[in-house]
């Protein structure tokens, strides 16, 4: 592994013995539009069979991407096609990857040396605002949805999109259909109001599958303080992210904001999420000050980590694909944080969680 050089002897002990997931990647789109030969190291992207197992990954919820484009029929569709792609590598890789529907799944996998990979939507729209639809996902294995993505849906607002002040009576209908269905809720890129609307409601613990901390970069996407401690004390994990955009950083430190290139030079919407253009990652330090500020806030038992590889450009330097998780580890020891502390943002909070909801 290229990063072992820069990862200590007792890092990767705690790395090897800790249970390893990622709540976020957008490897589906990936999946969709180019059917990679997933089981050897690709050239594109962020993820692959080699790359997870290099950093250590035992488990990751594959999201579904829908973007803003087509109707709400067009982007079921489309989520449908991601689903089955996602089917077909788990099917063409037995040895390697196994779909997990519960925590004892994802248990089972580990035990058997096989990656867990989880079913998510990162898009509420796709329902097609149908109680019926968000049932049949959940057969087809969808285990969590991000409720919406950059524009608002028929019930639920945006991070820049607020239309409904909040969360709508349909949209209550949904957070207790997916709770009581064993979905894990995600308020990643949803509106503040709308975050405190679906608290109200929750039943059970939801989570945030890829944000940062609104006090460290002020980014909509990302969560107050507020937000933060309210989601811990509520047994939740907000699941840090790596997203250059999202992480920010100091430009006098050589830092400069990453933009897309121009669409005319993307083929497709894997290059839109991840083709790179001008700009530079933050140090994995930034990085470092978002897991701090979450582990103070929302507490040390109720946060993790969502990478959201595969759907972006550019990431801290040095973290450039799911390969070098390790150093996430390294960095958070190096912070001073105590293993058990690691052991649970690596993968533990978020396990937890799963036995609570799914």
């Amino acid at each position: 592994m290229e990063s072992e050089s820069q990862v200590s002897t007792e890092a990767k002990q705690i790395h090897d013995k800790s249970f390893v997931f990622d709540a976020h990647i957008d490897t589906a789109t990936h999946l969709l539009w180019r059917n990679p030969e997933f089981s050897a190291r690709l050239d594109a992207g962020h993820v692959d069979i080699p790359r997870l197992r290099e950093g250590g990954v035992d488990a990751a919820f594959f999201a579904v991407w829908i973007n803003d484009e087509g109707s709400d029929l067009d982007a079921m569709r489309l989520t449908i096609r991601e689903i089955d792609a996602i089917h077909r590598t788990i099917d063409a890789n037995p040895d390697d990857l196994v779909l997990a529907l519960d925590a004892d799944d994802v248990v089972q996998a580990k035990s058997e040396g096989k990656i867990a990979v989880l079913i998510s939507i990162e898009g509420g729209r796709c329902i097609d605002e149908d109680l019926g639809v968000l049932r049949t996902f959940y057969r087809l294995g969808v285990r969590s949805i991000t409720l919406a993505w950059g524009a608002a849906t028929g019930w639920i607002d945006s991070h820049n999109d607020e239309r409904h002040g909040g969360l709508t009576d349909f949209g209550r209908g949904v957070v207790t259909e997916m709770q009581q269905l064993g979905m894990i809720v995600d308020i990643s890129h949803v509106s503040d109001k709308s975050y405190w609307d679906v608290l109200e409601v929750a039943a059970r613990p939801i989570f945030a599958s890829h944000s940062c901390c609104r006090a460290l970069q002020d980014h909509p996407r990302n969560m107050t303080d507020d937000m933060i401690t309210s989601l811990g004390q509520a047994d939740g994990v907000i699941n840090v992210n790596f997203v250059a955009g999202f992480v920010g950083g100091d430009l006098s430190t050589g830092y400069r904001h990453s933009q897309k290139p121009d669409a005319a030079e993307m083929k497709d919407p894997f290059d839109f999420l991840t083709k790179k253009g001008e700009g530079e990652g933050p140090p994995i330090s930034r990085l470092m000050d978002h897991f701090d500020h979450a582990l103070k806030l929302a507490g040390t038992t109720h946060v993790g980590i969502g990478t959201d590889y595969d759907g972006a450009s550019h990431f801290p330097i040095g973290l450039d694909d799911i390969s070098k998780m390790p150093l996430v580890t390294e960095a958070l020891l190096q912070r001073g944080h105590s293993h058990d502390v690691i052991a649970g943002v690596l993968g533990a909070n978020d396990l937890k969680l799963f036995e609570k909801t799914l």
